[in-house]
């Protein structure tokens, strides 16, 4: 059974951690599988127009302003994730307005039968710096952890089933859609130059393992309009493929090349 001092310490923590912190990282209805080839998830939606370009600068970000979605690899792979604006999520924000960001991210967060992760939770608050927004980063390697399993569900007397424990995401890769104008000014932003509502991500040679990755909002300045704590929801479509090694498509050029010999050869008869 959880100690007093315990306790109190995570009702202090649930109580001044910054406001919209409470959600939980979950991925239902946003698994893509064990080596997915090509496979789309259409009805979803971030929470704020902001969620990926707040978590790059000093103060990092909220795990929750976005979404999280994941994959499996069994073997070596190169995977391309695309994301465009629209879809059958919930849209409460302006339609045609909605950036989106993808980082992608070695490792998964807690999932059932454990707890699920969240900000305010006392290992979260304890492994990131004090002012932090969340413990969600954008750029770089981050940490986020849950609360105690219990044996029945929300009952400390009943003893712990699962221990709290920190998830550790390793940073891969990341690519926005638009420019600085919209993602800020923090350094080395992978932007594809168009604010279009769409981008585009590959990610080349990923070792076997599992993996999430992170859409959200890049319009940085929209967290200066979009306060919350009922933040405006933008609807989302995201796609994962598998991209052929090099070695692949020169296998499938040399069988091509090998039955149109064989077709010219037919013909001549």
């Amino acid at each position: 059974m959880k100690s007093l001092n315990y306790l109190v310490l995570t009702l202090v923590a649930a109580c001044v951690a910054p406001s919209g912190l409470q959600a939980h990282i979950g991925y239902s209805g946003r698994n893509f599988g064990t080596d997915p080839v090509s496979m789309t998830i259409g009805n979803q939606a971030a929470s704020s127009a902001f969620g990926w370009a707040d978590a790059t600068d000093a103060d990092w970000g909220d795990s929750h302003r976005g979404r999280f979605f994941r994959f499996t690899l069994t073997t070596r792979a190169s995977i391309m994730i695309s994301v465009t604006r629209g879809g059958s999520g919930v849209q409460t924000g302006v339609a045609g307005t909605f950036l989106p960001a993808i980082s992608l991210f070695a490792g998964l967060a807690q999932v059932a039968p454990e707890a699920a992760a969240h900000d305010s939770s006392t290992l979260s608050i304890a492994s990131r710096p004090d002012g932090a927004e969340g413990s969600f980063r954008s750029l770089t390697d981050w940490s986020i952890g849950n609360d105690d399993t219990y044996n029945t569900k929300g009952d400390p007397t009943s003893g712990v089933l699962y221990a709290a424990r920190l998830a550790n995401f390793t940073y891969i890769g990341h690519r926005v859609d638009g420019t600085s104008a919209n993602y800020g000014n923090a350094a080395g932003i992978d932007g594809d130059g168009v604010a279009d509502g769409s981008v585009t991500a590959s990610f080349n040679n990923l070792a076997a393992g599992d993996y999430s990755f992170f859409v959200g909002g890049a319009n940085y300045d929209a967290q200066s309009t979009e306060t919350g704590p009922t933040y405006p929801t933008y609807a989302f479509t995201a796609t994962v493929q598998t991209v052929p090694e090099p070695s692949t498509w020169a296998l499938l050029a040399l069988g091509g090349a090998a039955l149109g010999v064989a077709l010219r050869k037919k013909l001549r008869r």
